[in-house]
This record gives C-alpha cells, sequence and structure tokens, in this order.
C-alpha cells in the first residue's frame, strides 16, 4: 500500500510541473470579436435563404422548328437573398434586403448581370405603414401578377406578353406600403432618374381591397423615359378575385398606352383570366387564358394563350410541376410560351402558332 501511495504522490507532482510550463491562453484582445444583441440592436435578424427552380421544356408550331431545352425560372425565378432588421425603439423597426437573381441552369447572374438585380432595399416599418429605398418591385406589378393565376410562371399571359406589366423594377426608387384599415391598403412608388437636363422618373400607385372571399385592384403607372431613353409608357390595370371554396376565381384587364420620342403612339388593350383549385391537399391545378391586342395595326398584332398546370408539393421545401401552354399570333405577332425568368426561350415567324410543354423542379431553403 506504501509503495502504491508514493507512485501516485509521484505521479501528481510530475502533472503539476508540467501544468506549470504549458504556454498560457492569448489575451482575451486578441480572440475574435463577438456582437451582441444590443450592438446588433433589439429582436436583430438576418436570414439567408434561397429558391432553385429548374426545368426541362420542349416547344414546337413556329416554322423555325422544334426546340428542347433545360432552363430556370420555371414558376418562380431562381434566387439567393439575405433579408433581416432590427428595432430602433418601439413601434419602428429598420429592414433590408439583397436578393440576387440566376440562372441556376448555367450558374450566372439574371437581370443583366445585377449582382442584386432582383431586389436591393432598406428602409423602416411601423403602425402607419413601411417605406423602403433602392431596386424595388413595382406597385403595378405586384398588383398585375396577383390576379394571373400562374403569377407570371411557365406560359401565363404577363410573361409572354399578351397582357403587359410595365417595367418590373425600378432602380432608385422611393416605396411606401400603408397598413390594412378596414381591408383598404396602399402602394405607392416614385423612382427618380437622377439625370441632368431630362426626365427619367416613374410613378406608380395601386390600391386594395379585402373583404371575405372578394378581392379588388386598381393600379396606375407613368414611366416617363424611366425604363426607355426614348419611351413613355403609360399602364393602367383592375384586377377581381374570388374565393369559392377550394377555388380561386381571377379575372384581369389592362391599358397599355406607349408613346415613343419618334413615331407613332400606340395602345393595347389586354385581359386575362384563371383559377387556383386546391384538387388535394399537396396538388393544385392551375388554368389561364389571356388575350392582348394593338389597336389599329397592320399587320394585326393580336394574340392569346391558354395554358394549364399542375403543381404538386413533395416535401417542406420542394414542389415539381407540369405545364401545357398554346398561343395563337396574329399576321404580327410572334409571341410564345416562356418562364418567368429564362436566360433563354423559343421563337417563332409572326403569325406562327406556339406550344409548349415543361415539367420542373424547385427547392427553397
Amino acid at each position: 500500500m506504501k509503495a502504491a501511495m508514493q507512485k501516485m504522490q509521484e505521479r501528481i507532482a510530475q502533472l503539476e510541473a508540467l501544468a506549470k510550463e504549458a504556454p498560457r491562453a492569448a489575451p482575451a484582445a486578441t480572440t475574435a470579436p463577438v456582437l451582441s444583441a444590443s450592438s446588433l440592436g433589439a429582436n436583430a435578424s438576418v436570414t439567408a435563404y434561397g429558391k432553385l427552380d429548374l426545368f426541362t421544356e420542349y416547344n414546337s408550331g413556329g416554322g423555325k422548328g422544334d426546340r428542347q431545352a433545360i432552363e430556370s425560372g420555371g414558376l418562380n425565378g431562381s434566387r439567393l437573398g439575405v433579408k433581416g432588421g432590427a428595432d430602433i425603439n418601439e413601434g419602428l423597426r429598420a429592414v433590408f434586403q439583397l436578393e440576387a437573381g440566376i440562372f441556376a441552369n448555367k450558374g450566372t447572374l439574371a437581370q443583366g448581370g445585377r449582382l442584386f438585380g432582383r431586389q436591393a432595399y432598406a428602409g423602416v416599418e411601423g403602425k402607419y405603414g413601411r417605406v423602403t429605398v433602392g431596386r424595388q418591385y413595382s406597385p403595378l406589378y405586384n398588383a398585375i401578377i396577383s390576379y394571373d393565376a400562374f403569377e407570371q410562371g411557365y406560359g401565363s399571359p404577363t410573361t409572354d406578353g399578351n397582357v403587359s406589366t410595365g417595367s418590373t423594377r425600378f432602380d432608385s426608387s422611393l416605396v411606401y406600403a400603408s397598413p390594412k384599415y378596414k381591408g383598404l391598403s396602399l402602394n405607392a412608388m416614385l423612382a427618380l432618374g437622377g439625370e441632368t437636363g431630362r426626365s427619367s422618373d416613374a410613378v406608380a400607385v395601386a390600391v386594395n381591397y379585402e373583404n371575405g372571399p372578394f378581392d379588388i385592384s386598381v393600379a396606375y403607372q407613368n414611366d416617363d423615359h424611366a425604363s426607355s431613353a426614348t419611351t413613355l409608357t403609360e399602364n393602367s390595370f383592375v384586377g377581381v378575385g374570388y374565393q369559392i371554396m377550394k377555388t380561386k376565381l381571377l379575372a384581369g384587364y389592362g391599358h397599355a398606352v406607349t408613346t415613343p420620342d419618334g413615331g407613332l403612339k400606340t395602345t393595347r388593350n389586354e385581359w386575362m383570366v384563371g383559377s387556383r383549385t386546391a384538387v388535394t391537399s399537396t396538388g393544385q391545378l392551375l388554368l389561364s387564358y389571356g388575350e392582348g391586342r394593338t389597336e389599329d395595326s397592320s399587320p394585326g398584332i393580336k394574340g392569346s394563350v391558354a395554358t394549364i398546370g399542375w403543381v404538386e408539393t413533395i416535401g417542406a421545401q420542394s414542389r415539381v410541376y407540369a405545364i401545357v401552354s398554346a398561343h395563337d399570333n396574329s399576321a404580327g405577332s410572334a409571341l410564345v410560351p416562356m418562364g418567368t425568368s429564362s436566360a433563354a426561350n423559343y421563337t417563332v415567324n409572326p403569325g406562327d402558332s406556339a406550344y409548349g410543354l415543361a415539367l420542373g423542379y424547385q427547392y427553397w431553403f
């Protein structure tokens, strides 16, 4: 027993000697800084997110021949983004969002190669509404796609151009979104071009009303050379929706006037109807029909599109879809089915019919 105790004491002494020779920890000042909740602001949050939408497409009907492709952005545009905010004080919160559009089939940036081509804004929100500044969606665009059964997805009237949406987004824009009061809300936008000695601004407004199963939106946009250096464009739209059991019925009418600096003014009348039906707990049936016609055009510029689609949710963060679309064009029209944010699309000669089949997969996080 004495011998065992002696060996244990010798071992303890040995370990104590090694501990004294070990290097000291680095001073606290050299460690990586950690941001506290107070340094970020109360209730601060930052969320990274993304959506990848890929589909295979087959087109036919045009005199130029058929087309087979794998594309990005069938139902929704593929994107990567970050968003968040922090409380400034009680009832007032700072917010921001940066969102890059991508062609997932190619791994390249969309929106002309912009880093944050989909959205890039910062602002504040509180009980009186939300004010944001930067590159943002137009209130007119948001109103129109709310009454598009495919929400500008593959084969919809708003994607191919039968129903005009005007410019989707505007740089250097100030957007105000009011709180909802008795079902009524307002979105307004002012975009400033910032060019010396010339007009290049845009204004847009959308008024929305909801009452039970019924909703209606009225929107107007005046694009005074903001999107095109040589053209003034005015768009007006009214949309109506009604929920009947598991089906949402949708209808919209649009009027677009384009006045180039040189050349003739053109006027278009456009309309669309559609529905979204939750057929099963995971499957949705989409139907849409739309027409657009340019007045007093020669040859006639008129097109129509009929589209049917099925969207099946297969997981908490993924779904698949199948869409068939058919276009009929007059002698001056060459509209075709396409994705909401595709790198390329089918092309036909004016007056050709155009058919499309899209089979797609979507994953988001």
